[in-house]
């Protein structure tokens, strides 16, 4: 998958790119150079196409008479429910994240509550159960890494390991708001833990708000890349919103399901998460699961400080029946290395997966894979296939965006070197 440099070039010669010694403007400042129908290695949405992958469509629902999700800005109080801090800080509630929450959900309230964490590093896990009100975590800093949730939380380690790690002194107890999350984790027979318990944070609370804050799955490079899942932020619930937010890991960075309180995966279920002014890290599957997620104005970057074989942002789940999964609008998306990193996979649960994400507006820079940006599906190993569809006698294309026979993953409007559209290889 590497690609050399004179390559590289060569590569961009023959994708009809007009280089010249003496442009002095970046290529992530030039027009789009992307156009429909593209090619099998990468489809590229035509305008009227594109009118289709918006933040409105995403945020609709499986009741076809419903109004879609329409989420306003984040907005705090001058006077919060409860402030995180060290203990004798000025309005300081709670020394712990955790015992917080436990006195929100506590409350039994329908209203939204409001969390204030100053600064500080708070180490261990976040449990937010779910609740008849919704909750707002913000960071009080001046920069969302002046608060940070981290713990090095590895999938692959054993219930009785994972129990130890996550719950010393007893934070989850019986009686407690999050006890059932832990307990349904705690409770495994399987020889790992999983991806599903790997989380630093795992909210089921729908409404949940972050704003201007750091949560990190630091395990990091202590494992080799492949099955050592190491989730920072999970998300089971709906109309969620993430603004100015650090999520740095390595494996799911990012994992958004439509689990219930069983914490098993629901097929009636949809989860809408709309993350803006965000940072996400990590170098397999960053952002995985099956929920509908949109990024504005968000950065995204793979590293490889563990692997120089392979790099993924996005890893869908979505059902074949569902239209809408992951859109990335306004982004921007770096990898380091050569040709190392790619746009993301299906992620084949099972037979009824098939992946679906566009991106558009954003730039993509020369560290991914210009040849072949998308990647076989994971799990089942089904090769990628983008629907060129074909045009008719007015020179309109005609395709089926959901043809369940290819891909459903999708660009339009990209910028930078990273964005160019190889031509297919003659056969």
């Amino acid at each position: 998958m590497n690609i050399s440099s004179v390559s590289r070039l060569a590569l961009a010669l023959a994708f009809g790119v007009t280089l010249t010694a003496c442009s002095s403007t970046p290529a992530d400042q030039r027009p789009s150079t992307q156009a429909a129908p593209g090619t099998a290695s990468r489809p590229i949405l035509s305008a009227a196409e594109a009118k289709n992958f918006v933040q409105s469509r995403y945020f609709t629902t499986m009741d076809a008479n419903a109004a879609p999700w329409s989420p306003s800005a984040i907005a705090t109080p001058a006077k919060p429910d409860f402030v995180v801090g060290p203990a004798g800080a000025q309005g300081v509630t709670h020394t712990t994240i955790q015992a917080a929450i436990d006195a929100a959900i506590a409350r039994h309230s329908d209203q939204r509550l409001y969390i204030a964490i100053l600064p500080g590093d708070y180490p261990g896990t976040v449990y937010i159960p779910a609740a008849p009100g919704s909750l707002t975590l913000y960071g009080t800093g001046d920069k969302a890494a002046d608060v940070k949730i981290g713990l090095a939380i590895d999938s692959e380690i054993d219930p009785n390991s994972w129990r130890r790690l996550v719950n010393p002194g007893g934070k989850y107890m019986p009686g407690k708001p999050a006890w059932y999350m832990f307990d349904s984790c705690q409770s495994k027979r399987s020889a790992t833990v999983g991806v599903m318990c790997s989380a630093v944070v795992w909210s089921q609370n729908n409404g949940l708000q972050l704003q201007n804050l750091t949560i990190e799955n630091n395990l990091g490079d202590s494992v080799d890349a492949g099955n050592h899942q190491a989730v920072a932020l999970r998300s089971d619930g709906d109309q969620v919103q993430i603004n100015n937010v650090n999520i740095l890991g390595r494996q799911n960075t990012f994992f958004v399901t439509n689990s219930g309180v069983q914490n098993r995966l629901q097929n009636d279920r949809i989860t809408r998460t709309l993350v803006t002014n965000s940072y996400l890290e990590g170098d397999v599957d960053i952002v995985s699961g099956r929920g509908a997620v949109v990024f504005d104005n968000t950065d995204f970057r793979v590293v490889n400080s563990r692997t120089q074989k392979e790099g993924y942002v996005f890893a869908p789940a979505t059902p074949s029946n569902l239209t809408f999964g992951f859109l990335a609008t306004n982004s921007r998306f770096n990898a380091a290395g050569d040709g190392v990193a790619q746009l993301g996979r299906s992620l084949d649960v099972d037979s009824s997966t098939n992946g679906q994400v566009v991106i558009r507006d954003s730039v993509i820079n020369e560290g991914f894979n210009m040849a072949k940006p998308w990647a076989n599906a994971a799990i089942s190993g089904r090769p990628f296939s983008g629907n060129t569809g074909a045009k008719d006698d007015k020179g309109e294309i005609q395709r089926n965006l959901n043809d369940t026979n290819f891909n459903r993953m999708w660009e339009y409007n990209n910028r930078g070197t990273g964005s160019y559209v190889a031509a297919e290889p003659k056969q």
